[in-house]
C-alpha cells in the first residue's frame, strides 16, 4: 500500500472482508475502487459493476487441485467416491469450480463442505476431518511455508488464467495508467522484487479484458456464495 499511495499520488489504503460472500457483496456493490479477484470472479463482476482488469502474473497459470492427507491411500481422483469433501466457497474458481466440475465428469460422488477460506481447507485435511479438499497451488504453498505439514496433493487441473488486479470504472483514467505502471514496474528493483516475494506473486504484466476468455468459454453461470455456508 505504501508503494502504490507513492506513486499514485494519493493514499490508498488496504481493505478485507471477513469471509468470501462479504468479498463478493462489496465487489458487486462497487465498494472497493482496486480490487484482487480470481478469474471467475472477474469475469463475472466484469460485466456488473464493470470492473476491468490492469495487471496479472505474467506467467502464471492457475490450477485447481485436490489435496489429500500424507497417509491416504488415495492415488486417483476416484479414489475419494463417496466421501466428504472441502472446498474455500461456492464461487472459487480453481479451488471449486475447476475440481467439482472434473468429479461430475468422473461420475464421482461425494458431500460438498464449505470452510470459508483455502488455509481451512488445508487444515481440515491435515486434521483428518475431511478426506479430500480443494485449492490451488498458490496458497498451498503458502500454507506450507507457514508450517503446514501432512497434506499432499492427489490431483492438478489444466491451467487457466490468473487472478485479475481490477480496477472500478468510477477510477479515473489517470489513475488506472499510474497504478498499471507502478504495478508492472514492481519486478524492476530488488525492493519491488521483495514486495512480490512477500505477497507471493509472480512479476506482473499489463492485462486485458480477452485476457479471461478461456474462462467465458467455460460457460460458467454465476454462483454467488451464500453467507451461511
Amino acid at each position: 500500500m505504501n508503494y502504490l499511495t507513492e506513486h499514485l499520488g494519493k493514499p490508498v489504503r488496504f481493505a478485507t472482508a471477513p469471509d468470501i460472500p462479504t468479498f463478493e457483496k462489496r465487489v458487486l456493490r462497487g465498494e472497493y475502487d482496486i480490487a484482487y479477484m480470481n478469474p471467475y470472479h472477474y469475469v463475472e463482476f466484469g460485466e456488473t459493476p464493470g470492473y476491468r482488469a490492469i495487471a496479472r502474473e505474467a506467467t502464471k497459470r492457475i490450477h485447481g487441485i485436490v489435496v489429500v492427507n500424507e497417509t491416504s491411500t488415495a492415488e486417483v481422483l476416484t479414489d475419494v467416491d463417496g466421501t466428504t469433501i472441502v472446498f474455500p466457497a461456492p464461487a472459487a474458481f480453481a479451488a471449486t469450480i475447476l475440481v467439482r466440475a472434473e468429479l461430475e465428469n468422473l461420475g464421482v460422488s461425494y458431500t460438498p463442505r464449505f470452510v470459508s477460506s483455502h488455509e481451512s481447507v488445508y487444515l481440515n485435511v491435515q486434521k483428518g476431518f475431511a478426506l479430500a479438499g480443494g485449492g490451488i497451488e498458490r496458497t498451498l504453498d503458502s500454507a506450507q511455508k507457514e508450517g503446514l505439514r501432512g497434506v499432499r496433493v492427489l490431483w492438478r487441473s489444466e491451467g487457466f488464467s490468473p487472478h485479475a488486479i481490477a480496477v472500478n470504472p468510477r477510477l479515473a483514467q489517470g489513475d488506472t495508467d499510474r497504478l498499471q505502471r507502478a504495478l508492472i514496474n514492481l519486478a524492476d528493483t530488488g525492493s519491488g522484487r521483495k514486495i512480490l516475494e512477500r505477497i507471493n506473486l509472480q512479476p506482473l504484466t499489463s492485462a486485458k479484458h480477452s485476457d479471461w476468455d478461456d474462462v467465458r468459454s467455460l460457460g460458467l453461470d454465476f454462483i454467488q456464495t451464500e453467507a451461511d455456508q
